[in-house]
């Protein structure tokens, strides 16, 4: 009777610890694959948004873009350290571009979704310098670059929503 009583309260701590772990680790695995899938879809947004880019015209701001992105390329060579890069480097490149679109634009911005816009036009630029052809130039991704931001003025400074620009 002894040996079928400590089966019973063994068998009893095994499934406890089972259903413990199962209940800890359960939870965590479905939250990674939540996590999985919007790292996928925010992933796919950026390729769709860059694709969306390219099929951009440019303006008669190109060539003062172009300038901004030099700027921001040589500021991005002579800084190695990637945190100053982002407070110093992109801080400015985001001042040349707001002091361009004031200059020669007369409409009125949706300023916040402006910035948050042109904060992923470096990305652009990364984005052509990965593709696999073989045919892009360093002048090919400024140009791309300068795309990104002819669009966020599309979409947030000359008065057009982006569905309107597609």
């Amino acid at each position: 009777m002894l040996i079928n009583k400590s089966k019973k309260q063994y068998l009893k701590y095994i499934l406890s610890f089972l259903c413990l772990i199962t209940i800890l680790f359960w939870p965590e695995s479905f939250q990674y694959i939540d996590d999985q899938s919007l790292i996928n879809d925010e992933y796919n947004a950026i390729i769709q948004k860059y694709q969306f880019i390219k099929k951009g015209e440019q303006s008669e701001l190109k060539e003062l873009f172009l300038a901004v992105i030099n700027d921001r390329l040589k500021c991005y060579f002579n800084t190695s350290d990637y945190s100053l890069r982002l407070q110093n480097c992109r801080k400015e490149y985001a001042y040349q571009i707001l002091r361009t679109a004031r200059e020669n634009l007369k409409s009125s911005p949706s300023l916040g979704e402006f910035m948050l816009c042109i904060q992923d036009c470096p990305l652009s630029y990364s984005f052509c310098n990965g593709e696999e052809s073989s045919g892009t130039s360093t002048q090919d991704c400024r140009e791309i670059e300068a795309l990104c931001i002819e669009r966020c003025l599309d979409a947030f400074w000359r008065g057009n929503s982006l569905s309107d620009t597609q």
